[in-house]
Parts: structure tokens; C-alpha cells; sequence
């Protein structure tokens, strides 16, 4: 018979908002965690868990392995941080069971220069280079726009017509194709530039600032 209570708890994989855990090769918690990880088992367990949330006997009958050899790698993942207790399940029966998933939105162990933040720097210089593209690309819009001809006066319809004065030429390009493929492409950058830093550069960096040592 079906069971009547809930089987499908919450896990931190359902948040779209959750973080990876980052931990460097150098950091005494990559031990741990790699001590916790060091057997087939234990690795096919937290494949598994990412998977869906799982209970320790689901885990075992996938595995063919028995319950208690399941709860033991199962202990060591979670005091690792690897893996938390995210809810109960029920059985036909009415039996609670445990329900474990991963804690982290994925596992990330990284060598090299403690750099796990994307640099800004780097994010401003592509945004300026967009910048001289967009230009460019509105100067020879402007350039190659005919715009609506005034006829000359009589005056000077046999003579060379006055050069525009600067602020003459910045308004006709402002007022033109050019100046609105040029605001266009600004807003643009800016927007994509304030996406990254809110969405990507800003969690990275505040996760790595707050698993620093104090």
C-alpha cells in the first residue's frame, strides 16, 4: 500500500540560491573531506545523494551493500559538511527514516593561488573593450547615415556651406542612429556589468571572505 505520509522533503539543491562549497587542497578541511571520501562507496553515496535526497536503506539497495556499511560512510560524510539530514521520510508502515542530501549546491577543491572569486578587474576591462566596440560600431552608423537634407539657402547654394560647429556635430549625432546605437550598447554593458557583480562576482566573493581564518 502507498504510503500516506510526505517523501519528498526540502534539499539544498532545490534553492537555486545555494552557494558551492570551495575549499582549497592546502586547507585542513581537504583532509577531512578527502578522508571522508577515500572509498568507492562513500563516493558513489554522495554521486548518489546529488542525484535526489535518499534514505540510508534507498542507499543500500542501490548499492547492494548493507545498512550499517551505508549509516557509517553516511556519518563520516556529514561530519565532513558534506552531507546533512534534510528531512523524514516515511515508510508504508509509518516509520521514520532519515532523509539525506548533499550540503553544498556542489564541491569544489581547487589548487593554485587562493583566487576563487572571478577578478573585477578583469570583468572592467571587457566592459571598457565592449565599450570601444560599441563606438566604433555607432561612429559608422553615423557616418554612413544620410539624414534628412535641409535645401541651402539661396544665398549659398553656389557656395561652400559653413562647417558645423562642434556642438552643432554633437547633436546631429546624438539626434541620429549613432547616438542611439551608442546609448543602446551603454546601457547594455552596464547592465550585464551589474548583473555578473550581483550574481556571480559578489556571492563568490563573500563566501570566500567569510571561509577565511579570522
Amino acid at each position: 500500500m502507498a504510503s500516506l505520509f510526505p517523501r519528498k522533503p526540502a534539499s539544498a539543491l532545490d534553492d537555486p540560491e545555494t552557494e558551492p562549497k570551495l575549499v582549497s587542497l592546502t586547507d585542513s578541511e581537504a583532509d577531512h573531506i578527502l578522508s571522508s571520501v577515500s572509498s568507492t562507496t562513500a563516493r558513489t553515496i554522495l554521486a548518489l545523494l546529488y542525484e535526489e535526497p535518499r534514505t540510508a536503506s534507498d542507499l543500500a539497495d542501490h548499492l547492494d551493500a548493507s545498512v550499517q556499511n551505508v549509516s557509517y560512510h553516511l556519518e563520516r560524510l556529514v561530519d565532513a559538511d558534506l552531507v546533512v539530514v534534510t528531512g523524514t521520510w516515511y515508510s508504508s508502515q509509518g516509520r521514520e527514516m532519515d532523509v539525506y542530501a548533499p550540503a553544498n549546491g556542489s564541491l569544489v577543491l581547487y589548487a593554485g593561488p587562493e583566487r576563487v572569486a572571478p577578478s573585477l578587474s578583469s570583468a572592467v576591462q571587457r566592459a571598457l573593450g565592449g565599450v570601444g566596440v560599441v563606438g566604433l560600431v555607432s561612429a559608422v552608423v553615423h557616418t554612413q547615415w544620410d539624414g534628412p537634407q535641409e535645401p541651402a539657402p539661396v544665398a549659398f547654394r553656389h557656395a561652400e556651406p559653413p562647417e558645423p560647429t562642434l556642438q552643432e556635430t554633437l547633436l546631429t549625432f546624438a539626434t541620429g542612429p549613432g547616438g542611439f546605437v551608442l546609448a543602446a550598447g551603454l546601457v547594455a554593458i552596464c547592465l550585464w556589468l551589474g548583473h555578473w557583480y550581483w550574481t556571480r562576482y559578489r556571492p563568490l566573493r563573500r563566501r570566500t571572505e567569510g571561509g577565511k581564518p579570522a
